[in-house]
């Protein structure tokens, strides 16, 4: 069964998002905790504010990270549903897919 246009379309900007190490990085960083202040992600990371800035708000517009003000600062947290989309569509693939056997063989619905 194929996923609508628009899942595989979010599923792409999510996937491209992450297609960056520091993002994967950032990613991890505030999966450790419920939110982080952007001094704590710029602290954590060795490159300039600028480039983490940039690469945060890759995260943001794919939906990956929310953020909000908290006085001068920004609080940066996981959006859990970009996330959980991604695991959905790959928990999906598993079960669907093709198996093939070193014979060339192929089967459906999964190994």
């Amino acid at each position: 069964m194929s996923a609508p246009a628009s899942e595989i379309e979010r599923i792409a900007g999510i996937a491209k998002a992450l297609g960056h190490p520091t993002r994967v990085q950032i990613v991890e960083l505030l999966a450790r905790q419920a939110e982080c202040r952007g001094a704590d992600v710029f602290g954590e990371l060795p490159l300039a504010q600028s480039t983490i800035s940039e690469h945060l708000k890759v995260l943001r517009e794919a939906g990956i990270v929310d953020s909000s003000p908290d006085g001068p600062a920004m609080v940066y947290c996981l959006a859990p549903e970009a996330l959980s989309a991604v695991a959905s569509f790959v928990s999906r693939i598993l079960e669907e897919r093709a198996c093939c056997t070193s014979s060339g063989a192929c089967s459906t619905g999964g190994c």
